[in-house]
């Protein structure tokens, strides 16, 4: 299988071809600088002048695509394009003028395939994540940031500080002073992780992206490791430096040169933040590890245990009931699978169910009041990295029209998202409801299930006393249950004595 991978980066355009048969191998890799940032991050547009030369550049691809045969490709534009407020223009135009189909990657999305791509590429990256690790892709546009510890994310952003963006914003200030506001705005970065994280929960940090070549250019490296006194001689000296001198100084092509003072304090302050005095990084290309993504050759194994990691963690950070949580999501993926001939959802809901019932709690420590509202809210806007946005606002749905009543108000954007597929958030609902009923007293009275489906859906739950609550709540969900599958359902339980 031959397959290309076409980057729009906010500094450069670059491609890679591959074969994968039994083993990866490289046919070609091409870079074209050009800065689309500078526009984007300075004007808010792609000046037409550019888009024309993005049109070149994708037309020289095209021509490598057809000499190597290459039918299977991926063109994706990062932070350069994605933020352009031209952005469906220059889509439409590169497409109808160069016949390259670009997409636009989510930061999401991008964020996740570099970790992946890290995670595959650096040695014992499992066992410095047991340990607490800060990944760091600084890249021209953005630097994407993940923490992770034993398996669980605890900080992930796309972050607004690359390179060139910094470069941009702090241009009209002079370069004997330039350092100064680029330290003090990466160090609002570094905040934002630090107030994350607690101290000594990360100890290492892993460097990544196109800094990484920048490096690379910079120092006669025997291994995959830079030190801080190594950032620290080269910032001194270059820090109040004008373009044409840095050049002179490193021996670094213009575009490296112009970026160097941001990149250098971008990893100094991270490594302050982790108190390290050294990392390791990955020379893998983004291209690359895009190919090896999407061909499949590399693969996050541990994504669904983590992500349930994350969802116990932030539950915690909301002082909700973890105990009933872990006690209900049982019961609700068993509800799930068995059920899966009358709700026929795909088995990336099963995860927006049980996200929605380990966060079910979560709105409570705002306000009792509008607790359901308070929930949506807070589930709405999480990311995990690998996990698709769509599940979280699914969950969001699900949790609001699971706890809403007669005086509830929908809160922001609610509308919006349950029109999209409202027969799924109402399934999802029912079931959560169902799971939610199984422990009304939050007692684990009710050991276990099992459910039996004819004329009329049987859950038989063995329960250790009498189930008060339990048959309560569950005559409340029987109407809305019907309504939603066109099947009623009844509970029958019998005490076990262990």
């Amino acid at each position: 299988m031959r397959i290309a991978i076409i980057n729009v980066g906010a500094s450069a355009f670059r491609m890679y071809i591959a074969e994968f048969l039994r083993q990866e191998r490289a046919l070609d890799f091409l870079i074209k600088p050009l800065r689309l940032g500078e526009d984007t991050f300075s004007k808010g547009y792609i000046s037409l002048e550019n888009v024309k030369k993005s049109t070149d550049i994708l037309k020289l691809f095209k021509l490598k695509l057809e000499e190597y045969g290459v039918k299977d490709y991926r063109a994706l534009c990062t932070s350069g394009v994605r933020e352009a407020g031209n952005k469906e223009f220059f889509l439409d135009y590169t497409l109808h003028n160069s016949g390259i189909r670009l997409e636009v990657l989510e930061p999401w999305e991008e964020s996740y395939i570099k970790y992946v791509g890290a995670k595959n590429s650096v040695d014992n990256f499992n066992e410095l994540e047991q340990e607490g690790v800060v990944l760091a892709n600084v890249a021209s546009g953005n630097v994407n940031l993940h923490a992770t510890l034993k398996n669980r994310v605890v900080f992930s952003g796309t972050l607004p500080y690359g390179s060139l963006r910094l470069r941009q914003m702090f241009k009209p200030i002079s370069h004997m002073k330039r350092y100064r506001a680029i330290q003090e705005y990466v160090r609002i970065m570094i905040n934002s992780v630090a107030r994350a994280v607690e101290p000594g929960d990360i100890n290492h940090l892993i460097g990544a992206g196109s800094s990484i070549n920048m490096m690379l250019s910079l120092f006669d490296l025997k291994d995959n490791r830079i030190h801080l006194n190594m950032l620290q001689d080269v910032y001194q000296k270059v820090r109040t430096l004008p373009l044409e001198e840095i050049m002179e100084t490193t021996n670094l092509r213009s575009e490296q040169a112009s970026v160097l003072v941001t990149t250098l304090i971008t990893y100094i302050e991270l490594m302050k933040l982790v108190k390290t005095k050294s990392f390791v990084f990955s020379r893998d290309t983004f291209p690359r590890t895009m190919a090896l993504y999407y061909s499949g050759k590399i693969r996050d194994s541990r994504l669904s245990e983590r992500a349930k990691n994350t969802l116990m963690h932030i539950a915690k950070r909301y002082n909700a009931d973890i105990r009933h949580a872990v006690w209900v999501n049982h019961f609700a993926r068993k509800i799930f699978k068995d059920l899966s001939d009358l709700h026929s959802l795909r088995n990336n809901m099963r995860f927006a169910l049980e996200t929605a019932v380990i966060l079910n709690d979560v709105g409570n420590y705002i306000a009792e009041l509008d607790a359901a509202a308070n929930s949506f809210n807070i589930i709405k806007a999480i990311q995990i990295p690998g996990i698709d946005a769509e599940v979280f606002h699914t969950a969001a749905c699900v949790v609001f029209e699971a706890n809403r009543t007669p005086r509830s108000i929908a809160p922001g954007g609610y509308v919006e998202l349950i029109g999209k597929n409202p027969l799924t958030i109402r399934k999802l609902a029912a079931i959560q409801k169902l799971a939610e009923a199984l422990d009304a007293a939050r007692n684990r009275h009710i050991k276990r299930i099992s459910i039996s489906i004819s004329d009329t859906i049987i859950v038989t739950a063995d329960t250790v006393r009498e189930t008060y609550l339990e048959a309560y709540a569950f005559d409340n969900l029987k109407q809305y249950f019907a309504e939603t599958f066109g099947i009623p359902i009844e509970l029958k339980t019998r005490i076990c004595y262990e």
